[in-house]
């Protein structure tokens, strides 16, 4: 079990020659001047009170509720989306093996859902995955259905392909959660070997949902132009300059071809293949950046390599763990803006501290950060880098708090670095984001954007309808969107009160499903629209629960 004294005592003794930052950089400071859903209300989900649970409850009933409604008959994929029609030998295919399996695989994701619903907030990577997850439910659910009605195969085998489309990736995203329960890990594996046995009878093939990666890889090719233009400025005055820059041309038009694979619809394999290519490319790239130690680089570095995750879960690469060069790289970032901290705090911004042991508490953090650097330095396994930042997250809260009482604006701005490059870790790492630094006033706004398209589209529909039946969902709908704008200015208050951000986040909620139960009765061709956008409402009410539980 970690503790401060035990843990800075240990490193003290790894490190030969290095002293505490009590003795040493104090000295030197002084010195300068210094988320059950709808399948069952019984399910359990584990919450501190009924009325949490049962807030998560009908939240999730309400993101399979639109689901439903999205999927009957007459509704298809098109595009990208759109996989390509089997050409079965129905004579070769036992149909009712066909829906064994398909009936297992529907009872598994349900299991599935429910399992994950048990502990999506005591495994926060789990949450925004749910909505996914019951994506695949109410699809499999649905189909099931239709086989034992209709055992035309060339259309189930059709249906069936979306299904994969959306399964092979979130089954991958899944299983790279850390902490998930040995059941959930169980029934993942069964549905995956379910999906591969229905992928061989029906002759799908693996799907991939072209849509979605075309926008991602194209989202990476914008990433690269714009890091490409700032390496022009910030290196404006370096001899590699030009080099620099033509070699980030080359890989940038690497990620162009994989677009233009996806856009031609060539095979898995081809697609793969390429990008494994640009890969090379860019890791080659990075470590030609990296020595530069530019903040601004580094930020287009980061977002490259976001991109670069969310394009792997899509081709179904497997997820190799922490990449250890640019854990060092970020981890060589926050030492040296921790250390700028420490050598420009002065001593009269130590003395206008609050009364407190900040020594004990500077000494604490430095600590930390020594650590996770000989973690790095000797090449130990991804769980003990993890293991190693949280350290620093535990220390940073208080050192972060006893410092941010100082009126130096120059001081915030340092902490801010640090902060930053902290976060930057925190991704590399693949750590989920904790609650409380989730932006909620970015996240209402959202909400508000949500709700106004949302009244853009009701209307086409409520034309339609009566008018009592009119006014009374307009006002619904202007309620939940006045009640999003309040719980913003509250957001914005200072100081902020949590009790009345819970009380008005309640409220948000409730005004929620009286605008679900008036939309879900739309029977118009916007039907597809207010449910699509009801979906987005409803993960974002998820976060902003997660964030104020």
């Amino acid at each position: 079990m970690y503790s401060r004294s035990s843990h800075t005592t240990w490193n003290q003794k790894k490190r030969k020659g290095f002293l505490p930052w009590t003795s040493n950089h104090f000295i030197a400071l002084m010195v300068l001047g210094v988320t059950t859903t709808c399948f069952s209300i019984s399910a359990p989900a584990q919450s501190s009170n009924d009325n949490n649970s049962k807030l998560v409850n009908d939240l999730l009933r309400l993101l399979e509720k639109s689901e439903l409604a999205t999927r009957d008959r007459e509704y298809k994929p098109s595009g990208l989306d759109l996989p390509p029609t089997p050409q079965l030998n129905t004579s070769r295919i036992n149909v009712n093996e066909v829906k064994d399996i398909l009936e297992k695989f529907s009872a598994d994701s349900s299991a599935l859902a429910i399992s994950l619903n048990r502990v999506m907030y005591q495994v926060p990577g789990v949450r925004e995955y749910m909505a996914d997850v019951l994506k695949v439910r109410a699809r499999s659910s649905i189909l099931a259905d239709r086989i034992r009605r209709d055992s035309d195969l060339n259309m189930i085998a059709a249906e069936y392909g979306e299904i994969d489309q959306l399964w092979r990736v979130v089954s991958l995203q899944l299983e790279q959660v850390r902490g998930l329960d040995r059941n959930s890990k169980n029934l993942i594996a069964s549905m995956n070997e379910s999906d591969r046995k229905l992928g061989n009878l029906l002759q799908t093939g693996p799907q991939l949902k072209r849509t979605e990666l075309l926008r991602q890889t194209s989202a990476l090719a914008n990433a690269l132009s714009i890091l490409v233009q700032d390496i022009e400025i910030e290196l404006s005055r370096e001899p590699k300059r030009y080099e620099l820059v033509r070699e980030g041309q080359q890989v940038e038009q690497r990620m162009v071809q994989v677009s233009n694979l996806i856009i031609d619809r060539q095979s898995y394999d081809a697609i793969k293949r390429e990008y494994l290519a640009f890969r090379d490319s860019w890791n080659s790239f990075a470590t030609h950046l990296r020595p530069y130690h530019n903040r601004i680089l580094n930020r287009g570095i980061q977002r490259v390599v976001q991109q670069d995750r969310s394009i792997q879960e899509l081709l179904w690469l497997p997820q190799d763990g922490a990449n250890l060069q640019e854990i060092a790289h970020l981890t060589e970032s926050l030492k040296r803006d921790v250390d700028e901290f420490f050598r420009r705090a002065t001593l009269r911004l130590l003395i206008s501290l609050p009364p407190a042991n900040y020594i004990s508490t500077s000494d604490e953090f430095y600590g930390t950060v020594e650590n996770l650097i000989d973690t790095v330095n000797h090449n130990e396994s991804t769980s003990d880098l993890i293991t190693s930042f949280t350290y620093i997250e535990q220390s940073w809260k208080d050192f972060s708090a006893l410092f941010h009482t100082v009126e130096s604006p120059a001081a915030l701005q340092l902490l801010d670095k640090v902060d930053n490059s902290i976060n930057a870790l925190r991704v590399a790492l693949r750590i989920e984001q904790p609650s409380d630094t989730i932006d909620l006033a970015k996240l209402v706004v959202s909400l508000e954007t949500q709700s106004t398209q949302l009244s853009i589209i009701a209307e086409q529909w409520l034309s339609t309808e009566s008018p009592s039946f009119r006014r009374s969902t307009q006002n619904a709908i202007r309620e939940f969107s006045d009640t999003a704008h309040e719980l913003h200015r509250i957001l914005l208050a200072q100081p902020v009160s949590m009790a009345l951000i819970r009380t008005k986040s309640s409220e948000l909620f409730e005004r929620w499903f009286q605008v679900h139960d008036k939309i879900s009765r739309c029977e118009t061709r916007e039907k597809y629209q207010l449910q699509e956008a009801a979906v987005r409402i409803t993960q974002m009410l998820m976060d902003l629960r997660y964030a104020t539980k």
